[in-house]
């Protein structure tokens, strides 16, 4: 039926007993590359459910709530930790006190961010202060720094938005700003609002 069990060595010992020895071969060449196939198959789950990513905010300013979506998870979502690629991450202040703070930031600052494992391992992080409305009409509202946790080089590399005035890395088009980016897996970020 495929797979067959051959003795290799067969042995007498002194109470006479029988023992044999078998190794596995394959007369069928379909069933070898089945299961060197699902081999692969199991490598490459494995490795992609042990990239993770934390995300931590914290809120110094008094009121809103720290929330962020991604590409994977449109519905908003506060600290933790993320199962794979953090893709198009985008974390504001939602309900924050004398500004309409929608979904993605519109209308108030925002930290992106990206978070990955697979090559080359780029990770990536700015602020956006976008003011036009196709852009999200992102507007300086509170200030706001990130800081990646671990991703080997990536630990401690960090980023600050303190005020309009200060905040030269930040894109205020598609075009103009500066993303912090790193190399290295598992990297997580801590974004701090106020």
């Amino acid at each position: 039926m495929g797979m067959k069990l051959e003795p290799t060595r067969a042995t007498l010992g002194p109470s006479q007993a029988y023992i044999k020895h078998y190794s596995t071969s394959t007369s069928n060449p379909a069933i070898f590359t089945m299961i060197a196939i699902s081999t692969v198959l199991v490598a490459l789950v494995g490795y992609a459910l042990a990239e993770s990513h934390q995300v931590s905010m914290i809120n110094n300013c008094g009121s809103g709530t720290p929330v962020f979506l991604d590409e994977a998870n449109a519905n908003f979502q506060g600290s933790g930790t993320v199962q794979g690629q953090l893709l198009g991450g985008i974390a504001w202040l939602n309900g924050f006190s004398g500004a309409d703070c929608l979904s993605s930031g519109v209308n108030c600052g925002a930290v992106e961010f990206t978070l990955r494992n697979d090559a080359p391992n780029q990770n990536a992080a700015d602020f956006t202060l976008e003011a036009q409305s196709e852009n999200g009409n992102h507007q300086f509202t509170y200030p706001m720094f990130f800081e990646y946790l671990g991703g080997g080089a990536c630990n401690g590399l960090s980023d600050s938005c303190p005020s309009a005035g200060d905040c030269p890395n930040a894109f205020t088009d598609p075009t103009n700003g500066k993303p912090l980016q790193c190399l290295g897996e598992n990297a997580g970020i801590k974004i701090t609002f106020c």
